[in-house]
């Protein structure tokens, strides 16, 4: 007989102080680490809270006073295994998170929410590598075909209530989105999230070109395209 494994729970005579529950969510929090930041600088000034939602999990990264700030930055990132653990040249994923950690970091103050179970727009670990897999197979570019040749949409985040509940807990309703997507930033103003765009756009290399060609061709990301000694691509 297969033995089950369950997470250990703490005993009932400790008392837990750091967890707890709004309405549709729990919170923990705050954890306080070193952070290391692109430039190679260490702050100590970020805070880590854990969210977790009837159906996904999230973390939110902060830093300074949010609800006495106007419009803070703020940074939306879904996980990706290629990037932000195996740092891929392919995708701007882990740039752009250490990009935000860095402007954050600048200004004082600012947000990012961390989506761990959005993996490749929310497809699925395993269905990503099947993208990955059977789009370098078929030859097919890995942004939009490979999802839609196996049947995928390109894109299953389209529901941003659980976002828009985190920046509310901490008293955000204005944000300065680093985003690229249009699509996202329309989404959030869906939710009653007044949201200005900055952009977030990772310099064109000779690895990343495709990917992000690719989003700004037929996803419509807000993108320039500069670099590899080539002019701007307008809008």
């Amino acid at each position: 007989m297969r033995a089950t494994h369950r997470h250990p729970m703490p005993q009932q005579d400790q008392d837990i102080q750091t967890v707890h529950q709004f309405g549709r969510y729990e919170c923990i929090g705050p954890v306080r680490i070193p952070l290391r930041l692109s430039n190679g600088k260490v702050t100590t000034q970020y805070s880590l809270w854990y969210f977790e939602f009837p159906r996904e999990k999230y973390a939110a990264l902060t830093m300074g006073n949010l609800k006495k700030t106007k419009h803070p930055l703020a940074r939306v990132e879904s996980v990706c295994i290629w990037g932000h653990f195996f740092d891929s040249q392919y995708c701007d994923c882990e740039w752009q998170l250490q990009e935000a950690k860095r402007r954050i970091a600048e200004e004082g103050t600012g947000i990012v929410i961390f989506a761990f179970d959005q993996h490749g727009k929310s497809v699925g670990l395993r269905n990503h590598f099947l993208v990955y897999a059977e789009g370098y197979r078929r030859g097919h570019e890995l942004v939009v075909d490979a999802y839609k040749s196996l049947g995928f949409d390109e894109d299953y985040r389209t529901n941003y209530a659980d976002v828009r509940d985190i920046l509310q807990h901490f008293g955000v309703k204005r944000v300065r989105l680093m985003s690229n997507n249009p699509q996202r930033i329309k989404l959030l103003r869906k939710q009653g999230i007044a949201v200005q765009r900055v952009p977030l756009e990772m310099p064109l290399t000779q690895w990343n070109e495709e990917e992000l060609m690719v989003k700004k061709r037929k996803l419509g990301h807000l993108l320039r395209l500069e670099g590899l000694g080539k002019k701007s691509v307008k809008q």
